[in-house]
Formats: structure tokens, sequence, C-alpha cells
């Protein structure tokens, strides 16, 4: 078995014919990395935010470090360097757009705009081996300079020799330190073709046709059953079968899923793929998976919206585009790359949500809540302060939410209705009259046994057809691989609240889930990678509405003197107005550089502990749902747990006569015992009415 921090799977996986990655280069460190597979023995990469041909290379494609599944550090260069350009390529230029990429069989081609001029390029091999570029450039009135390599020519490795396929649309620039491509104005779309190195042999690359879909490189259809849970109460939680062992040896650690309008799902994974779902029904016996799209960076949030698929990775939004509808992605659109990706190993862009107005969100640490307008064009970050922050939620309220990890500055995780402007608190505090604390308090601390690491949010959205929660914040726990209940409440215009589990865990880390619009059921994903109780690489698993009672608390609200707690069901009011039945706790965190925070008694800051609260009174309201406990103290505490012993109103009806009759019907000649028995209770159900009835 694997070590769970030293798994290199994934360089036994087929990635496909490109990565998008941080790339460390001789050159510098690529943030927004695409490296292509060119040929068999020759391999580049670009960086796309400036569209620049980086580094060039013969061997190996890329190594993948096996600490924590490859998810924390940058892959390597698997061989020889013979090409570096370690500034931004196109010299001229004020702005440069990169657009995205076509995809035809292992054929890629770039689409970008330098001040607005169309440019299109791909890379090819000569008979030698040598490295092609061939550039497809829009009519352009202002000369275009590309800086082609600044490896000098006494350098440590050699520069190579660079020639062009006969044109009068470019020129080559040679000093001791750059190589220059030299583009005059043009009235007409031009052709160039750059050799790294001398070919006789021409080879013609046609742009236009590699625009065109190609064959699907994935057309395996792998089938699968999933295996129905046994109710717990209102819920079951079904499990949807995950091919593991795929015949590309893909990772299946899922970080994000959403549903089209159809009920079909698509889920993307960690390791940069995304996976198209149909047979979800209610059997789930006939599941059918098929890989969409590869070589994503790091996706940890997807989106279906007018059903498109966006997938969020630590370098861009991506759109996804099926031309042919043979279901592979052959367009990779740069929906969105205007945030900063770090190049260091913890970086993660995470969640995708959407709003009522069609704005998407994201958060990552370092740059915090971000919204991106519905067309792509503008992002804005609108609330920081989150440590290494995977979980975010969207209702279609207009409340955001957001969920930290215990950490620095950090005192434990937390759930927090972030507000514009607003600071929660990390890499330190901020003061001032509007922020006493150095931090703007969140909706609700997370206890580490409650939630050791935070997931997203959902709000209930079901058409009515997931139970009585209707409406509801729910709040998904990687660390625990488990779902609450969010209780909030509105005081003098600022949100708290609490949490309540739901009593069943998942097979992996969950912390995305989705309502699917077909079946109204939720349906979650997870994957292990940071530290999970999960067993499993990842999971897709359906939260079942069963019909059946639910038993929790559905909402709190503080009282001057107490608390009330409203119940999804009718009480037993000998227990629910029992004092005894409850036991309530309390303490606080320190907000401090520390990891995380031990708990302190409110009573004395300085002693580690929890107070106890005593409970003077319970008196259950006249829905017979809702209690209302009277405390011995009702104080501000960043924590505080409830604990109660309860259970529903017997509301079972007695059996009717008729229901005895049926019952004795139903009984063998060897019954005699039981039918005397049922005989005596159908008489008592009549008011000692007396009758004859023959026990077959």
């Amino acid at each position: 078995a694997k070590e769970y921090n030293n798994d290199d799977r994934w360089n036994d996986t087929d990635v496909g014919p490109f990565v998008s990655s941080v790339l460390r280069t001789p050159g510098g460190v690529i943030a927004k990395g695409l490296s292509v597979r060119v040929g068999d023995d020759l391999c580049a990469a670009y960086d796309l935010k400036t569209a620049t041909l980086r580094v060039a290379w013969t061997g190996g494609f890329l190594g993948f470090n096996p600490y924590k599944f490859g998810m924390v550090r940058a892959p390597k260069i698997e061989g020889d360097v013979f090409l570096v350009c370690s500034q931004p390529g196109w010299r001229t230029a004020k702005n440069v757009h990169y657009n995205g990429f076509y995809q035809r069989g292992k054929q890629v081609v770039l689409e970008y705009l330098v001040d607005g001029v169309r440019v299109r390029e791909t890379l090819g091999t000569g008979t030698d081996g040598v490295l092609i570029r061939t550039f497809q450039i829009a009519a352009h009135n202002s000369r275009m300079r590309l800086l082609l390599s600044d490896q000098p020519s006494y350098g440590e490795l050699p520069r190579p020799k660079f020639s062009l396929a006969p044109t009068e649309s470019a020129l080559l620039q040679n000093t001791s330190d750059a190589v220059d491509l030299e583009i005059p104005p043009s009235d007409a779309e031009v052709t160039i073709q750059v050799y790294y190195g001398k070919n006789d042999d021409l080879a013609e690359v046609n742009i236009d046709e590699l625009l065109k879909p190609g064959d699907p490189l994935w057309p395996d259809k792998l089938k699968t059953k999933g295996e129905l849970g046994e109710p717990q109460g209102a819920y079951a939680v079904d499990t949807i079968g995950v091919p593991f062992d795929s015949p590309y040896r893909a990772l299946m650690f899922f970080s994000g899923v959403d549903f089209f309008s159809n009920g079909d799902a698509a889920a993307c994974t960690v390791h940069g793929d995304v996976w198209l779902i149909s047979g979800i029904n209610d059997k789930l016996d006939h599941v059918t998976w098929k890989r969409y799209a590869t070589g994503l960076h790091q996706p940890l949030g997807l989106r279906i919206v007018e059903d498109k698929t966006y997938v969020l990775g630590r370098d861009q939004i991506t759109c996804l585009h099926d031309r042919n509808g043979d279901g592979e992605a052959d367009f990779y659109e740069n929906f969105n790359n205007d945030g900063q990706t770090s190049t260091s190993g913890h970086d993660y862009a995470s969640c995708l949500e959407t709003d009522a107005e069609g704005n998407f969100y994201y958060i990552r640490a370092h740059e915090g809540v971000v919204r991106v307008s519905p067309d792509g064009k503008y992002h804005t970050t609108i609330a920081t302060g989150f440590r290494n922050p995977i979980g975010l939620g969207v209702g279609k309220n207009g409340v955001i939410t957001a969920a930290p990890q215990e950490g620095n500055w950090t005192p434990a995780s937390s759930i927090i209705e972030v507000q514009n402007g607003g600071y929660y608190g990390y890499p330190g505090p901020r003061v001032s009259k509007q922020r006493p604390l150095g931090y703007d308090p969140p909706l609700c601390w997370i206890p580490r046994l409650q939630d050791s690491s935070s997931g997203g949010q959902l709000w209930v959205d079901s058409g009515g057809r997931w139970g009585p929660l209707e409406g509801h914040m729910l709040h998904f726990g990687y660390g625990q691989c488990r779902m609450m209940l969010v209780l909030r409440e509105q005081v003098n215009g600022v949100a708290q609240g609490g949490t309540v589990r739901f009593p069943f865990q998942f097979q992996s880390g969950v912390m995305r889930g989705r309502f699917n619009p077909r079946d109204g059921q939720l349906y979650v994903c997870g994957m292990r990678g940071w530290q999970t109780s999960g067993l499993k690489d990842g999971c897709l698993q359906r939260v079942r509405y069963t019909g059946g009672e639910l038993h929790m608390a559905t909402k709190l609200k503080v009282l001057s003197d107490g608390l009330q707690i409203e119940f999804s069901q009718v009480l037993n009011k000998a227990l629910a107005t029992d004092p005894k039945r409850y036991a309530v706790s309390q303490w606080n965190y320190r907000y401090t550089a520390d990891y995380g925070s031990l708990e302190y008694c409110v009573s004395n800051p300085e002693q580690e502990g929890h107070d106890q609260v005593d409970v003077l009174s319970a008196e259950l309201l006249g829905d017979g749902k809702t209690v209302q406990l009277k405390l011995s103290e009702v104080r501000p505490v960043m924590q505080m747990k409830v604990e109660y012993d309860l259970e529903p109103e017997d509301t079972t009806p007695e059996p009717s006569a008729f229901d005895h009759v049926t019952a004795i019907k139903s009984l063998g000649p060897e019954d005699v015992d039981k039918g005397k028995e049922l005989y005596a209770k159908f008489c008592a159900s009549c008011h000692g009415q007396q009758g004859d009835l023959t026990l077959n």
C-alpha cells in the first residue's frame, strides 16, 4: 500500500497531450504554464499570461512529485532543455490576451490577441526532430516583434540555429543575447513558420484545418453500478460507482460536480480531468462515464451555466466547448485568467459558484473572495482574510459564505457570511473603530470535533423534493467526511448561528454539493489529499430523501435569557420540558499567530476548559416542536455547545378492528396463540362486542 503522503500513481496516468501547471524552467518559474507534447521525443511549454513559448526540451514529458498525491509540488521537466526564453515574448505589445486553445487529436492550436490582433500558433516537428512553430497572424497595421529566445550564444546551453520557411512576412534578428522575429505590417492574414534549427524539408501546416474537431482521444465509455443506501430516517446515502480502474489509469479525486439540464453530470478531479456522467437514475444500475477534458491546473470547482461547463483551476476559469458533440472538449476557452497564480505549493483557487445575476465567485487565500462578471471581463476581490480556504457558497438570496481552515490567525474553522470589504483575520489583525477585534467575526466558529477541515456551503434548492429543509443552508465537512445543517439568524443586522450534524458519513472528504434538476436530490463529491478521515481517493454520492421523518434541530434563536430551538417534529412533552435532558457549555478561543487555539473558559480567560451553563427551565411551545430554554447566563461567547436527549411524540395510531382482522387472516394453522391474542385485541377495539372468527 502507498503511504498517504507519498503516492506516485499520477506518474502512471495517461494525462493526455498537454498539462497546465506551475513549471520551473532554467529561465524562471512560469505561474500559468501549458506544457505540450509536440512529438515522441519533443516537448515545450508556454506562459499563457504572456503567450510566450518559454522552454523546449527533448526526452520525457513531465514528472509529478509523489508528495500528497502530487498536489503540493509543481511537476518537473523530464528531459534535456535546449531552448529558453525568460522574458515576455511580444516585445512591442501593450496588451496580450490569451483566448484559449483548440485541440485536434494530439495537436494544440493556441489563440491570443496581441494589441487586438488575433494570433494563432501551433507546434510541430520536422524530419530531423526539429521544433517548428507555425503562426497565423491576422491583418495588422503596425510592426510586431516576437522574442524567440534570450538564451545567449555564449551561455551554458547552446542556442538553437533559427531559420524561417521562405516568406516576405517576417525576418529574423540575431544579437548575442536574443533572437527576435520581426513581422512588418500586413493588409492580409499571414502564415509564418519558424524552425528551431536547420531544416530543408518544409512541413506545410494548415492551421485552419487544425481548428476543426478531430477524432476523440478518449473513446471508451466506462460502465459502473451504484449502491442504494439504507434509509437513516428522512435520508439515505446512495453511492455511485466510480471507475477507479480506467484504461487511462486516471486518478479520481473529485473536486467539483454539477448538472446539465437533462440530469447528466460533469465532475472534475484535482489532477486535471473532467468526466461526463450519464445514467443517473433511481436505481443507479447503468451509470456511464466518459472522459471529457484533461490537463487542467488543479481544478477545485465546476459550474454548469446554460449547459456550458466552466472549470476553476489555479490559473484561470476555463469554459469547455464540445463543438462536434463527440463527448470531448475541443476548445478550452480562457473565460478569465486575471487571478494571480502564486508559484508556491499551497495556493488553491477553490469552488465556483454563481449568483442570481450570473456573476461567478471563487475563493483563494491571497486573493480572498473573488467575483467575476457574467461575461468574464471583470475580476474583483470583495473580501479578504481567509486562511487556506477550500469552501464557498452563494445563495439565490444573495448571501455569500466562506469557510477558512484552522491555523495561524484562525483559531478554529468557521463559516463566514461575507460582506463587501470584509476582513476575516488572516494573516493578522487590522484594528479600527469599526473592527475592534482586528477582524470581522464569522457567522459561527466550528470546533475541531465538529469539523476539522471545512468545505463549501450549499442552499437547499430542490423544488420541495428533498424534504422539509428547503431554503436551509448546508455545510460540508471535508476533514470528517460529514454534512451539517446551518442554523442561521440575524440579530441587529449581524448574522450568527451554529451547525448540526446529519447522522451519516461519506466515503471521502466531501467539499461540494449540487441538487440535480431532474430528480431534486443532493449529490456530493469529495477526495483525499489534505488530512481527512476519508478512505477512498474520491467519491460521488447521493443524499436521497426517503419520505421518512426528519429528527433534527432546524431553527435557532438566541433570547436575552436563553435559547429557542425548533425541531423538525413534534416532541415528547415530558422529555422536552425536563431541564435534565439538556447540557449547555461555552468557551472562547484566542486570535493569535499560533496554529489554531486552545479552548478557554469564558469565566477565566487564562484557564483552559469549558464553562457549564445551567438550564433553569425548559418550555415546549404551542407548536409542540419548539423548546425554549432558560439559561443561568447569556453573554457573548465564541462557542456554545448544546446537547439534548429528546424523542419525538409517539403519534402512531392504535390499530383498528379491521387491522386486527387483516392480521388474523394472515396467520397460519400453527399460530393459535398469536391468533387468540389478536382476537382479544379485536374484541377490545369493538368496545366489548363479541363476535365469531374462524382461525384458518
